[in-house]
């Protein structure tokens, strides 16, 4: 066998003169908290080098959750953001109503709209919510639209886009509010009736009249601009339409915004006798706003 001392010669030239060489060593010690753990030592030239930490594991278990929490709590002013514009994405409001606010809205013009349109909450928390209905007999470009795009945008600017635990764990909430004008919501639904499955898969990707309703229903607040600009030759359609939308969000509890040329007596015959009376209820005395004046485009 080799001698002790070639074998320590040998390990001097790998690591260096022998007296650099560490040797280790387990110490019992007292964390700050009390407990007690095991450290390990390093001695280099006769001084003791901590190799790890030098507190229980209890202890570097809090340090660690509290450094996660704290790099999670960072990224979630980003994370709101990105959801915020999701929504924006999400709620179909057309590119021209977006810049639409109640800054940049003349309040002079329809004060009694403004002020609804401005406190009005949605939330069910608060209250059951009111529904509203915005109404301008023959009347065009007096504002209807603005203020539903108004309360929209600032839905959600203000609206927590998302959830924060005490851990500091987040996730995305869903868009709470969905914009659409009448003619549209027909259209695409009439869109479903000329498409077929030929192929019976479950899996068709093909929007279905089924999954127009359910996306509507989903949403906290619905908003249905320009009822009865146009008028069907198919009422039952319409009214049938109309019917399951309203009376969802009647037995659910959740409001709808609905903006009309029509005067009231022309919206209830346009949607139908039992959806009119579900709005009736659902909005109340003070939930009808009647808005005259001339029009914005022609200022």
């Amino acid at each position: 066998m080799e001698s002790l001392g070639k074998i320590l010669s040998q390990v001097s030239q790998v690591t260096g003169p022998l007296e650099h060489f560490p040797i280790l060593r387990k110490e019992t010690r007292t964390c700050a908290c009390g407990r007690k753990f095991v450290a390990h030592i390093k001695v280099i030239d006769g001084k003791d080098v901590l190799d790890g930490f030098d507190t229980c594991f209890a202890c570097r278990a809090t340090v660690r959750e509290a450094k996660f929490r704290e790099e999670r709590l960072a990224k979630i002013p980003e994370a709101r953001e990105n959801q915020r514009w999701v929504w924006f994405d999400e709620c179909n409001l057309p590119p021209k109503f977006c810049d639409k606010t109640f800054e940049n809205f003349e309040r002079k013009l329809q004060p009694g709209a403004f002020d609804v349109m401005l406190k009005y909450d949605y939330h069910f928390e608060v209250d059951p919510p009111c529904s509203l209905v915005l109404l301008s007999p023959d009347r065009y470009g007096v504002g209807k639209t603005h203020l539903a795009a108004a309360l929209l945008n600032r839905i959600i600017e203000m609206e927590e886009t998302v959830h924060v635990s005490k851990d500091g764990d987040f996730h995305n909430l869903p868009c709470p509010v969905y914009f659409t004008a009448e003619n549209l919501l027909l259209s695409r639904i009439r869109q479903t009736y000329s498409r077929s499955n030929k192929y019976n898969d479950d899996e068709c990707c093909e929007e279905t009249e089924e999954d127009i309703y359910q996306k509507l229903e989903k949403y906290a607040l619905l908003i249905i601009d320009d009822v009865g600009k146009v008028r069907p030759r198919d009422y039952s359609f319409l009214q049938g339409v109309y019917f399951r939308v309203i009376d969802f969000r009647y037995t659910h509890q959740h409001p709808i915004i609905l903006t009309t040329n029509l005067s009231l007596a022309e919206l209830e015959n346009h949607i139908g006798g039992a959806s009119s009376d579900r709005i009736r209820e659902m909005a109340g005395k003070d939930g009808f706003i009647v808005m005259k004046g001339q029009s914005f485009r022609k200022r």
